[in-house]
């Protein structure tokens, strides 16, 4: 095992964590594995190695899965057997370590305990047995668990001496002395003893929690022995760093005993620093101010290593391993390859007679035992047969992508399937309607109301003074509910059916509809993605005719059935934005398609671009196509929502903004078409389309995007470019539309204009204060080719806003003409102010 971990490490290698693992799961995979002294002395080895190669949590990984397992968090049966063996032995709490701690396998008990840390804390078990320690001062260790286990829920009663911090105290006391793992045990152990849990959970910082866990006569006498334990190894270390100053004459020195190799000797420095070490670990264990929380640790003597105990009490869990001996580690871990090496290179001769007594003692024979064991089993079974499984849906093979007929067979028959099964959907949807409807019907015949007539008596009792000539007779009449026994019947009937209807409804589609659905989907994506990696006429040919044969299949029932619309529409769109879009060949076809079937043309338009059909030299060809769409007509029979006209709107902006501000001579018969259409929506069903209009023509305008002819026909249409009436005239309101002869007026009215003039000087004082440009030398500049044409539309507003006034004044004497001279002065100021103002330096 160490030889084929080292091997691992060389390059190209698979690594140590993979040799770890399966050797680790090799081991543990025995039953009772962990009473087994062969398995765990392997298993010592393994741990060791993986805390050199800094591997450790592979194997806690492995450890903590049959933990889990063991404590009952999964119902692993296999490992029924073994916790119920724990249990009967007594501990309650399972664990991989038989009894309190492992002084033989202390590298496994260090991954061991580690690994039941990391599920201690998982299991949020510490942190509420302290929490309850904080809470409840008088509480006891064994009252704290009870209650932690009631309140966690726990598969397993958890035991007091499987507590984490009982766990590191007994192993640091029988882990050997010159153990290189040794200073961490102690450290783990002081984590938790001198741990503060007092802020989290809103209490003041007070004492260590770690001496209320030692309260009982038993736990006392455990700090005792820690405390001579402690005593004992830094002697020992004491000794050790006496004894290494002086050569060694091939022995080893009185500090060193067996478990070191013969050949290595560890440095006196390392010694002293170990003694300095636990000397501090005997003041933190006996200084019981640290428990009372009264203690400043910054004033503590020198000798309290101020600096490591502050880390510990604020939980550092860094390991110290500047005191940790990685060159006796490695030293030996070099020395058990070596000798494995050795022993595998050597040739054994086979034992001359079977009576010779083997020595289970020697290396050299341990191939032999190996062997001779391995005899004396049974031979394995050989594997099981491996029977090749069937797909459930078909591959696609590349070279049927490539023949046109060999695709259409392959999808042909799933698009068949599936338009049959809408057709069934749907019929089953007609008859839940049909069945609908003759419910309605018949549930208000159920009960019908017929007249009746009951003679009542009525007794008379009489008094003392009078005598009753007998009871009365009431006769009443009334209308009384009968149930029709036909119809409930009927209904009953009705009632089943529908039952019925819906079961088989709510059942899922039957595997050969999903086959077919996947087969499809599987062919269309190996189609579209050999064509993106190699787009060849030959594949567009056959997505071209794939894309027709999916059309082909959409009828009413496909586009009723959800399941099923979802279906073409998704195939048919990723086969038209890859085959069709922008395809010349196709545009007439795709045409021809929406004109045969009209319940195709949202499905297909998308895919419908005539502009690829268009060569570069195509404005005859544009204005001829333009001239035959009458927009007027088309406006006045169809009545488009808003909100189509404003999309179209926004479309002929976009095409008079890419023709700028001087459009080329070959394209102004287009552009005067534009032009048109462009009043056209201005004037249809005015004014519905002015306020985006004027906002276009603006916006468009402040970057000279715009021709001024489009400033001319939008005043034109309006009413507002001819200005030759005498100075001072008011415009006249124009009654009939040349355009629209049905349209009464479309001129803006008083409210309107108003409205415009707010808007237009709110536009153009922001305009003046976007750029510093403007802010500097005015609108002039960028608005040159518009002043013209943005003169005419101020005179005009201005004409119409004093026309208003002076007609309000006419019909009300009693108004003040001053006020009035006041707001149109305001107002008429405010349109001009952004043309004529001077900004002052901050400002800018």
């Amino acid at each position: 095992m160490i030889a084929h971990i080292s091997v691992s490490t060389k390059p190209n290698e698979v690594g140590p964590v993979a040799v770890l693992e399966f050797w680790v799961q090799a081991l543990i995979s025995q039953q009772f594995w962990y009473r087994e002294q062969p398995i765990l002395f392997l298993m010592d080895h393994l741990c060791k190695a993986a805390f050199q190669y800094v591997q450790e949590d592979c194997v806690q990984k492995l450890l903590y899965q049959q933990h889990k397992n063991a404590l009952g968090y999964h119902c692993d049966r296999s490992l029924l057997s073994s916790l119920m063996s724990w249990i009967v032995a007594g501990n309650v709490t399972p664990s991989f370590i038989e009894g309190a701690a492992a002084p033989s396998q202390v590298w496994f008990a260090w991954i061991v305990l580690n690994m039941e840390s990391i599920f201690e804390e998982d299991s949020q078990l510490r942190r509420v047995v302290e929490g309850e320690l904080v809470i409840n001062s008088t509480f006891t260790p064994e009252q704290a668990l009870k209650k932690a286990q009631a309140q966690l829920k726990l598969p397993i009663v958890p035991s007091l001496q499987r507590l984490l911090i009982y766990r590191w105290a007994h192993q640091a006391l029988v882990t050997p002395s010159d153990h290189p793992l040794l200073p961490l045990i102690w450290q783990k152990f002081f984590l938790l003893y001198l741990y503060r849990p007092g802020p989290q959970y809103g209490l003041p910082v007070d004492g260590c929690i770690g001496r209320r866990f030692f309260q009982s006569p038993a736990h006392i006498n455990l700090l005792k022995e820690m405390k001579k334990r402690l005593v004992e190894v830094a002697d020992f270390h004491h000794a050790a760093s006496k004894a290494l100053r002086v050569p060694a004459d091939g022995g080893e020195g009185p500090g060193e005993n067996n478990a070191c190799s013969a050949g290595y000797l560890t440095s006196p420095e390392l010694h002293t620093e170990l003694v300095r070490l636990f000397n501090v670990f005997i003041l933190w264990l006996e200084d019981e101010n640290f428990q009372k929380g009264d203690t400043c640790i910054p004033s503590l003597p020198k000798q309290y290593d101020t600096h490591r105990l502050a880390k510990i009490m604020q939980n550092q869990q860094d390991l110290w391993m500047e005191y940790l001996n990685m060159e006796r580690i490695r030293h030996e871990f070099w020395e058990a390859l070596n000798l494995w090496i050795q022993v595998k290179l050597e040739s054994h001769s086979p034992p001359s007679s079977l009576s010779v007594q083997m020595d289970f003692t020697d290396p050299s024979s341990a191939k032999e035992r190996i062997l001779s064991n391995l005899k004396k089993h049974e031979a394995p079974h050989p594997p099981l047969l491996l029977h090749a499984l069937k797909a459930p849906v078909p591959v696609i093979s590349s070279a049927s992508l490539l023949n046109q007929k060999e695709t259409m067979q392959l999808i042909r028959p799933d698009l068949n399937l599936l338009q049959q099964h809408a057709k069934t959907a749907t019929l089953r949807e007609s008859q839940q309607v049909a069945l609908d409807s003759e419910l309605l019907d018949a549930i208000p015949k159920q009960y019908v109301n017929r007249e009746e007539q009951i003679t009542l008596h009525l007794e008379c009792r009489g008094s003392s003074s009078r005598k009753c000539q007998g009871a009365a007779v009431v006769t009443v009449q009334f209308e009384g509910k009968h149930k029709n026994e036909a119809i409930s019947q009927q209904l009953h009937v009705l009632l089943k059916e529908v039952k019925q209807l819906q079961a088989e409804a709510s059942k899922p589609p039957s595997q050969n509809i999903v086959e077919a659905a996947v087969h499809a989907e599987n062919l269309i994506t190996a189609l579209v993605n050999a064509y993106k990696l190699q787009p060849t006429p030959g594949i567009q040919k056959v997505g071209i005719s794939l894309f027709f044969t999916v059309v082909e299949y959409v009828c009413d029932e496909t586009q009723r059935h959800p399941p099923t619309r979802q279906f073409f529409t998704s195939c048919i769109e990723i086969l038209g934005q890859v085959f069709i879009s922008d395809t010349k060949s196709e545009c007439k076809r795709v045409l021809q398609t929406i004109l045969k079937n009209r319940r195709l043309c949202t499905l297909l338009s998308p895919y419908f671009t005539p502009i690829a059909f268009l060569s570069e030299d195509n404005s005859d060809m544009i204005f001829m196509l333009l001239t035959k769409f009458d927009l007027k007509q088309w406006l006045n029979s169809t009545k488009p929502p808003l909100s189509d006209r404003t999309r179209l709107l926004e479309s002929i902006h976009l095409a008079l903004t890419a023709w700028g501000l001087e459009p080329d001579e070959d394209i102004l018969m287009s552009f005067n078409i534009f032009c048109k259409h462009w009043t056209y929506l201005l004037l249809y069903q005015f004014p519905d389309q002015y306020s985006d209009i004027l906002r276009l023509l603006m916006q468009s305008s402040a970057e000279q995007l715009l021709s001024p002819e489009c400033w001319k026909a939008t005043l034109k249409a309006l009413g507002c470019s001819s200005s030759e009436s005498k100075e001072g005239d008011c415009p006249l309101p124009v009654t009939e539309s040349p355009l629209f002869p049905s349209s009464p007026n479309i001129l803006l009215s008083d409210e309107q204009v108003m409205e415009t003039i707010q808007w237009l000087s709110d536009f153009f004082y922001k305009l003046r204060l976007s750029k510093l440009d403007f802010k500097s030398f005015g609108l002039f500049s960028k608005w040159t080719p518009y002043v013209a044409d943005v003169r005419k539309l101020l005179e005009y507003l201005v004409k119409r806003l004093i026309g208003s006034e002076m007609a309000c004044l006419e019909q009300g004497p009693l108004t003040n003409s001053r006020t009035v001279l006041r707001s149109l002065h305001s107002l008429i100021v405010q349109l001009f102010k952004p043309w004529i103002l001077v900004l002052e330096d901050n400002i800018r």
